[in-house]
């Protein structure tokens, strides 16, 4: 049923550009030599007669009408300017950017925008379907007829279509009701299902129906199975639902609902259950016992929801509810690649299944000129420890803004938190904080340009209970000197013979200044951060180097095909930034004083772009003591930059070539135990003490092996142990008349430990609901 409505869609489109959309000048007054360009017919022909006062026309052989971009051939035309009736026979041919027509004639009709082809044969390029029939009628009204028709989405030359449609006679109404007769759909041309009668919808917008079902086996879950339903509720608001059965482990319900209200309002919201009772030996299958709750309950459930709402008034809502069932959930259940429904928007399963915590937020907040208010309250669900201690805020109020004084530069800023702390085990309560500061800019020559800026901060609390660590009431008061310092030179280098003309290197040296006194905080509450507030006495040296790049101003070839796009390639006199290399070092006056370590790690961040489609980026620390690297990041991705000149139905096959390589580090410390184990009280294993916390390779490649054949593969590799933490690779398989694809995925993982193979079968044109297979 879906695939009807997908046919009737396209062929109401078709017919109206491939019969209607050359012709109505063709017959209009204005169709002569002082016509508009855009509007100018061209005839040639073996002979050319105009009757009746110059109102028929008659053109017998090797006729050719041309009109813009589009074409039409026949050995005879006839048309009258009185009637507006258009007839062509022989050999007729239409061709147009959006798609082509044969035929043995073709009738028209250009005042009622009615018309008949007899044996046509017709292609709509945008989306590559094939239509042919014995008659194909367009008839008053928006209402279509076709009698022993096809459709199909398969480009073959010289084969038959993979899979094809037919109909002994097929109705259809615009915005209104579908009704087929004698329905069959073909594999290689041998009958495989047939539809005696049906009525459905037709519109030209999205419509109901199953998707296609995905297929995949692992060995923990074994054989999955999972069946999308979409469902267009409204022209803003759709639904998917769907069945997921995995033979080895659960059965489970999903849903997903999407809404646009209007421009300034929307929401979506995310739902799954899973019941574990074909699961045995659950508690074999946990990879992490570090956690604390290793619990995996019968029953298990997922909750996402997000909405934005803009009113008139300049109040702004927002929430962002993410809840699942268990600590487990997101590393066993794949939430995301391993389903049609995309649980949380925008966010990859790998990312998910690493995740610390969750949480769940709402709020709402408001801006007049320089000053916002915001209210938020947010709920932490944490994977790796004990809820009951986490805490939640509930609300958290936010004030800020700032204001000139009268004439002068001194500027007024000031913020104001207030958070109520609650959670179920510990002590909780409210902690207010505000901090005004005056901020003066300076400049001290014309090329040297600072600030300086001076903030008391005020910080008070009021537990619930008391906890006989900290008071039930108590303050900290402390006050912020802060400086800056620098400027920016620059110069030109002119390149000759080159494409890029011009190269700009800016040199930014800064000094910055921040004074904290120290204060008695030990016996504050802790919720966060905040709380504590060590003394500082530092300078900090930044040195910033960027380059600049101007291309040569030359004309840039586009591919002739609309949907094609240069990759990576210049605009002609483009400004861009090529690369920076910023170098910074902290100095602490007060270690100097006590004769300690005065100088802080080397920070060293690298960003390399000389062309869209290279990047490459290195951040670093350096102990500059012993000279050792504390952690590191280098991240490298390169892009095909040659255009894609062809459409593919399947969105896989318009992306280009890639590589994206990258690796992390960080040396190991005395805290290094708890990055192997959150919830140790004792600092105990030495072992751990001397091994890095982190070293970690991780690759990313995909490319297009033929025109026909993708590839794809990720990879994390833990050097420190040396063993993989996962492994993907897949392939996916374009049919030669690109009307559809298989997909295969293996997926190797360690937390928890199991292989799972995905299969996937798309015909396109026929589902708008499968998601790409390599993201």
């Amino acid at each position: 049923m879906g695939a009807m409505v997908i046919l009737a869609r396209y062929l109401i489109v078709a017919l109206n550009i491939i019969l209607l959309g050359w012709a109505p000048a063709a017959l209009s007054a204005e169709a002569g030599p002082s016509a508009a360009p855009g509007e100018q017919i061209d005839i040639t022909a073996d002979t050319l007669s105009v009757g009746d006062s110059g109102t028929e026309l008659e053109a017998k052989g090797n006729v050719e009408l041309r009109r813009g971009e589009t074409t039409l051939r026949a050995e005879e035309v006839r048309a009258n300017r009185k009637t507006q009736d258009v007839e062509a026979q022989g050999n007729v041919s239409v061709e147009d950017p959006q798609g082509s027509l044969k035929a043995d004639s073709v009738r028209l009709n250009l005042q009622q925008e009615t018309g008949e082809i007899q044996n046509g044969d017709l292609f709509y390029s945008r989306n590559h379907l094939s239509l042919s029939g014995r008659r194909l009628q367009k008839l008053a009204g928006q209402t279509y007829h076709i009698d022993d028709g096809f459709f199909t989405t398969c480009i073959c030359a010289s084969c038959p279509p993979t899979w094809k449609i037919g109909a002994d006679q097929i109705d259809l109404t615009r915005e209104g009701t579908g009704v087929v007769r004698g329905a069959t759909f073909y594999l290689l041309d041998i009958p495989i299902l047939y539809l005696p009668y049906a009525v459905f919808p037709v519109r030209t917008e999205r419509e109901s129906g199953f998707l296609f079902p995905r297929i995949g086996s692992s060995t923990k879950e074994g054989f999955k199975f999972e069946q999308p339903f979409f469902w267009a509720l409204s022209k803003s608001t759709d639904a998917t639902f769907g069945v997921d059965v995995e033979t080895r482990a659960r059965i489970g319900i999903l849903g997903e609902l999407r809404t646009i209200l209007n421009r300034d309002a929307g929401g979506q919201l995310n739902v799954a259950y899973f019941n574990e009772g074909l699961r045995k030996g659950e508690e074999q299958s946990i990879g992490d016992r570090t956690i604390a709750n290793q619990e995996i309950p019968q029953n298990r459930w997922n909750i996402v929801a997000t909405h934005r709402h803009a009113s008139p008034l300049g109040w702004n809502t927002y929430s962002d509810i993410f809840a699942v069932s268990d600590d487990l959930f997101l590393r066993e259940i794949e939430v995301t690649d391993a389903h049609t429904f995309e649980f949380v928007p925008g966010v990859h399963d790998r990312d998910l299944k690493t995740s610390r915590y969750s949480r769940s937020r709402f709020g709402f907040f408001r801006d007049w000129g320089d000053v916002r208010l915001q209210t938020d309250w947010a709920f932490y669900q944490d994977f790796i420890q004990e809820d009951a201690p986490t805490l939640h805020k509930t609300p958290q109020v936010f004030v800020r803004g700032r204001h000139l004084l009268g004439e002068s530069p001194l500027e007024l800023r000031w913020w104001a938190e207030g958070v109520n702390y609650l959670r179920r085990e510990g002590a909780d309560g409210l902690r207010f904080d505000l901090r005004p500061e005056l901020f003066l800019p300076v400049r001290v020559l014309p090329y040297l340009l600072g600030s300086f800026a001076f903030a008391l901060r005020e910080t008070a609390y009021h537990l619930y209970q008391d906890d006989g660590l900290s008071d039930r009431n108590s303050s900290r008061e402390l006050f912020e000197v802060r400086g800056k310092l620098g400027t920016s030179l620059g110069r030109v280098f002119a390149l000759d013979g080159w494409n890029l003309a011009r190269i700009r290197h800016v040199v930014e040296p800064e000094i910055n200044y921040l004074f904290i006194p120290r204060a008695k905080d030990r016996d504050l509450p802790i919720f966060d951060g905040t709380d504590r507030i060590n003394r500082r006495n530092l300078l900090t040296f930044a040195l910033t180097n960027r380059l600049w790049g101007r291309f040569a101003e030359k004309p840039i070839q586009a591919a002739e095909d609309r949907d094609s796009e240069l990759v990576g390639a210049p605009i002609g006199g483009e400004v861009r930034e090529l690369g920076t290399l910023r170098l910074a070092l902290s100095y602490d006056v007060d270690r100097e004083r006590k004769g300690g370590d005065t100088l802080s790690d080397l920070d060293l961040a690298l960003r390399v772009n000389p062309r869209d489609y290279l990047n490459l980026g290195f951040d670093t620390g350096l102990n500059p003591g012993p000279w050792q690297v504390t952690q590191a990041a280098v991240v490298m991705s390169v892009r095909d930059p040659r255009p894609i000149t062809r459409r593919v139905l399947d969105r896989d096959f318009m992306q280009p070539n890639r590589v994206d390589l990258s690796y992390r580090f960080i040396r190991r410390g005395f805290l290094a135990e708890l990055a192997e184990n959150a919830n140790l009280t004792t600092l105990k294993d030495e072992r751990l003490i001397h091994r890095n916390v982190l070293s970690q390779f991780g690759a990313r490649a995909f490319f297009h092996l033929t025109d026909h054949l993708l590839l794809s593969y990720g990879a994390s590799f833990n050097a420190r142990d040396g063993k993989f933490a996962s492994n993907r690779g897949g392939i996916k398989l374009l049919s030669q008349c690109e009307c559809w694809t298989v997909s295969f995925t293996v997926d190797r993982s360690t937390n928890p430990d199991k292989t799972s193979f995905k299969f996937d079968l798309n015909l396109l044109g026929l589902s708008s609901g499968s998601k790409a297979m390599f993201e």
